[in-house]
Protein backbone atom coordinates (compact mmCIF):
# COMPACT_ATOMS: atom_id res chain seq x y z
CA UNK A 1 0.00 0.00 0.00
CA UNK A 2 2.78 2.45 0.95
CA UNK A 3 4.62 1.62 -2.26
CA UNK A 4 1.52 2.31 -4.36
CA UNK A 5 0.91 5.63 -2.61
CA UNK A 6 4.50 6.76 -3.17
CA UNK A 7 4.37 5.60 -6.81
CA UNK A 8 1.13 7.51 -7.39
CA UNK A 9 2.57 10.70 -5.86
CA UNK A 10 5.82 10.50 -7.85
CA UNK A 11 4.13 9.68 -11.14
CA UNK A 12 1.41 12.27 -10.61
CA UNK A 13 3.98 14.95 -9.81
CA UNK A 14 6.08 14.09 -12.88
CA UNK A 15 3.07 14.17 -15.20
CA UNK A 16 1.76 17.42 -13.72
CA UNK A 17 5.13 19.16 -14.11
CA UNK A 18 5.35 17.87 -17.68
CA UNK A 19 1.91 19.30 -18.39
CA UNK A 20 3.02 22.71 -17.14
CA UNK A 21 6.07 22.53 -19.42
CA UNK A 22 3.85 21.43 -22.30
CA UNK A 23 1.78 24.59 -21.93
CA UNK A 24 4.99 26.62 -22.24
CA UNK A 25 6.37 24.71 -25.24
CA UNK A 26 4.15 22.19 -27.04
CA UNK A 27 6.63 21.99 -29.94
CA UNK A 28 8.94 19.73 -27.92
CA UNK A 29 6.62 16.77 -28.56
CA UNK A 30 6.93 17.18 -32.32
CA UNK A 31 10.67 17.69 -32.13
CA UNK A 32 11.21 14.53 -30.12
CA UNK A 33 8.89 12.10 -31.89
CA UNK A 34 8.71 13.40 -35.46
CA UNK A 35 12.23 14.63 -36.19
CA UNK A 36 15.70 13.05 -36.17
CA UNK A 37 14.52 9.49 -36.96
CA UNK A 38 18.12 8.24 -36.73
CA UNK A 39 17.87 8.81 -32.98
CA UNK A 40 15.40 5.92 -32.80
CA UNK A 41 18.17 3.65 -34.06
CA UNK A 42 20.71 4.84 -31.47
CA UNK A 43 18.07 4.63 -28.74
CA UNK A 44 17.16 1.11 -29.80
CA UNK A 45 20.80 0.05 -29.50
CA UNK A 46 20.91 1.50 -25.98
CA UNK A 47 17.73 -0.36 -25.04
CA UNK A 48 19.33 -3.59 -26.24
CA UNK A 49 22.38 -2.76 -24.14
CA UNK A 50 20.22 -2.19 -21.06
CA UNK A 51 18.37 -5.48 -21.61
CA UNK A 52 21.63 -7.39 -22.04
CA UNK A 53 23.09 -5.75 -18.92
CA UNK A 54 19.97 -6.65 -16.92
CA UNK A 55 20.29 -10.29 -17.98
CA UNK A 56 23.95 -10.31 -16.97
CA UNK A 57 23.13 -8.82 -13.57
CA UNK A 58 20.52 -11.52 -12.97
CA UNK A 59 22.97 -14.26 -13.86
CA UNK A 60 25.67 -13.25 -11.36
CA UNK A 61 25.73 -13.13 -7.58
CA UNK A 62 26.08 -9.44 -6.81
CA UNK A 63 27.19 -8.10 -3.42
CA UNK A 64 24.27 -7.19 -1.19
CA UNK A 65 24.91 -3.43 -1.38
CA UNK A 66 24.73 -3.51 -5.19
CA UNK A 67 21.15 -4.76 -5.08
CA UNK A 68 19.96 -2.28 -2.44
CA UNK A 69 17.28 0.30 -3.11
CA UNK A 70 15.04 2.22 -0.74
CA UNK A 71 12.07 0.24 -2.10
CA UNK A 72 13.52 -2.88 -0.46
CA UNK A 73 12.85 -1.27 2.93
CA UNK A 74 9.09 -1.41 2.31
CA UNK A 75 8.84 -5.17 2.67
CA UNK A 76 10.39 -8.57 2.17
CA UNK A 77 9.42 -11.87 0.60
CA UNK A 78 8.06 -12.75 -2.85
CA UNK A 79 5.35 -10.10 -2.73
CA UNK A 80 7.68 -7.25 -1.77
CA UNK A 81 7.66 -4.25 -4.11
CA UNK A 82 10.73 -3.83 -6.29
CA UNK A 83 12.11 -1.92 -9.23
CA UNK A 84 11.43 1.49 -10.71
CA UNK A 85 8.28 2.94 -9.15
CA UNK A 86 7.58 4.71 -12.46
CA UNK A 87 6.81 1.28 -13.90
CA UNK A 88 4.38 0.35 -11.10
CA UNK A 89 1.24 0.87 -13.27
CA UNK A 90 2.50 -1.82 -15.67
CA UNK A 91 1.89 -4.31 -12.86
CA UNK A 92 -1.77 -3.32 -12.48
CA UNK A 93 -3.05 -6.30 -14.46
CA UNK A 94 -5.39 -4.10 -16.53
CA UNK A 95 -4.81 -3.77 -20.27
CA UNK A 96 -6.86 -0.56 -20.40
CA UNK A 97 -4.99 1.04 -17.50
CA UNK A 98 -1.59 0.05 -18.91
CA UNK A 99 -2.53 1.45 -22.33
CA UNK A 100 -3.74 4.77 -20.89
CA UNK A 101 -0.66 5.08 -18.70
CA UNK A 102 1.60 4.32 -21.68
CA UNK A 103 -0.05 7.12 -23.67
CA UNK A 104 0.08 9.69 -20.87
CA UNK A 105 3.67 8.85 -19.98
CA UNK A 106 4.70 8.98 -23.64
CA UNK A 107 3.40 12.55 -23.79
CA UNK A 108 5.30 13.45 -20.62
CA UNK A 109 8.62 11.81 -21.50
CA UNK A 110 10.04 14.60 -23.71
CA UNK A 111 9.61 17.12 -20.90
CA UNK A 112 11.04 14.79 -18.25
CA UNK A 113 14.02 14.08 -20.51
CA UNK A 114 14.55 17.78 -21.26
CA UNK A 115 14.62 18.55 -17.53
CA UNK A 116 17.26 15.89 -16.89
CA UNK A 117 19.34 16.98 -19.87
CA UNK A 118 19.34 20.58 -18.65
CA UNK A 119 20.39 19.39 -15.20
CA UNK A 120 23.10 16.89 -16.14
CA UNK A 121 24.33 17.76 -19.64
CA UNK A 122 24.07 21.52 -20.13
CA UNK A 123 27.51 23.15 -20.43
CA UNK A 124 29.30 20.12 -19.00
CA UNK A 125 32.53 19.51 -20.92
CA UNK A 126 35.68 17.47 -20.49
CA UNK A 127 35.76 13.71 -20.05
CA UNK A 128 36.30 13.85 -16.27
CA UNK A 129 33.41 16.25 -15.66
CA UNK A 130 31.13 14.27 -17.95
CA UNK A 131 31.95 11.01 -16.15
CA UNK A 132 31.26 12.56 -12.75
CA UNK A 133 28.00 14.13 -13.93
CA UNK A 134 26.94 10.90 -15.62
CA UNK A 135 27.46 9.00 -12.36
CA UNK A 136 25.31 11.59 -10.62
CA UNK A 137 22.71 11.07 -13.37
CA UNK A 138 22.68 7.32 -12.72
CA UNK A 139 22.51 7.68 -8.94
CA UNK A 140 19.72 10.24 -9.33
CA UNK A 141 17.49 7.44 -10.61
CA UNK A 142 17.77 5.66 -7.26
CA UNK A 143 15.15 8.20 -6.15
CA UNK A 144 12.55 6.21 -8.12
CA UNK A 145 13.69 2.91 -6.62
CA UNK A 146 16.26 1.39 -8.97
CA UNK A 147 19.07 -0.52 -7.19
CA UNK A 148 22.66 0.69 -7.18
CA UNK A 149 23.71 -1.81 -9.84
CA UNK A 150 21.12 -0.46 -12.29
CA UNK A 151 22.01 3.14 -11.37
CA UNK A 152 25.62 2.48 -12.40
CA UNK A 153 24.47 1.07 -15.74
CA UNK A 154 22.36 4.19 -16.24
CA UNK A 155 25.51 6.21 -15.63
CA UNK A 156 26.91 4.69 -18.82
CA UNK A 157 23.70 5.61 -20.64
CA UNK A 158 24.05 9.15 -19.29
CA UNK A 159 27.58 9.38 -20.65
CA UNK A 160 26.32 8.34 -24.08
CA UNK A 161 23.78 11.17 -23.92
CA UNK A 162 26.66 13.52 -23.12
CA UNK A 163 28.46 12.39 -26.29
CA UNK A 164 25.47 13.53 -28.36
CA UNK A 165 25.35 16.80 -26.44
CA UNK A 166 29.05 17.67 -26.76
CA UNK A 167 29.34 16.73 -30.43
CA UNK A 168 26.29 18.81 -31.33
CA UNK A 169 27.42 21.71 -29.14
CA UNK A 170 30.82 21.88 -30.83
CA UNK A 171 29.22 21.99 -34.27
CA UNK A 172 26.55 24.51 -33.28
CA UNK A 173 29.07 26.75 -31.50
CA UNK A 174 30.87 27.38 -34.79
CA UNK A 175 27.63 28.70 -36.30
CA UNK A 176 26.16 30.59 -33.34
CA UNK A 177 27.73 30.45 -29.84
CA UNK A 178 24.63 31.97 -28.26
CA UNK A 179 22.32 29.12 -29.31
CA UNK A 180 24.79 26.22 -29.14
CA UNK A 181 23.59 25.01 -25.74
CA UNK A 182 19.92 25.00 -26.76
CA UNK A 183 20.67 23.18 -30.01
CA UNK A 184 22.77 20.56 -28.23
CA UNK A 185 20.15 20.06 -25.50
CA UNK A 186 17.49 19.44 -28.14
CA UNK A 187 19.59 16.67 -29.67
CA UNK A 188 20.47 14.95 -26.38
CA UNK A 189 16.84 15.32 -25.30
CA UNK A 190 15.71 13.72 -28.56
CA UNK A 191 17.88 10.65 -27.96
CA UNK A 192 17.03 10.50 -24.25
CA UNK A 193 13.26 10.75 -24.77
CA UNK A 194 13.23 8.21 -27.61
CA UNK A 195 15.25 5.82 -25.44
CA UNK A 196 12.73 6.19 -22.61
CA UNK A 197 9.85 5.84 -25.07
CA UNK A 198 11.17 2.55 -26.42
CA UNK A 199 11.69 1.25 -22.89
CA UNK A 200 8.16 2.01 -21.70
CA UNK A 201 6.67 0.72 -24.96
CA UNK A 202 8.54 -2.56 -24.51
CA UNK A 203 7.45 -2.70 -20.88
CA UNK A 204 3.83 -2.08 -21.86
CA UNK A 205 3.86 -4.78 -24.53
CA UNK A 206 5.43 -7.34 -22.21
CA UNK A 207 2.96 -6.48 -19.43
CA UNK A 208 -0.03 -6.85 -21.75
CA UNK A 209 1.29 -10.12 -23.17
CA UNK A 210 1.72 -11.42 -19.62
CA UNK A 211 -1.93 -10.63 -18.90
CA UNK A 212 -3.16 -12.49 -21.96
CA UNK A 213 -0.89 -15.47 -21.33
CA UNK A 214 -1.75 -15.79 -17.65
Amino acid sequence: MIFNIIAALVIGSAIYNSYKDFRKDSSLLKMVYLTRPIDYFWSFLMVLGIMFSALVLKSIDLPKFMTWSWVSMLGSGPDAPSGNIMSAPFKSGSVVFISIFWLVLSLALPYLAKCEEQLFRSLVFGVKNRIITSIKFGLFHMVVGVPLSVALILSVVGYIFSIFYVRTYNKAFKKDPDTADDVALNVSTSVHAKYNFLLITLGSILSILAIFLS
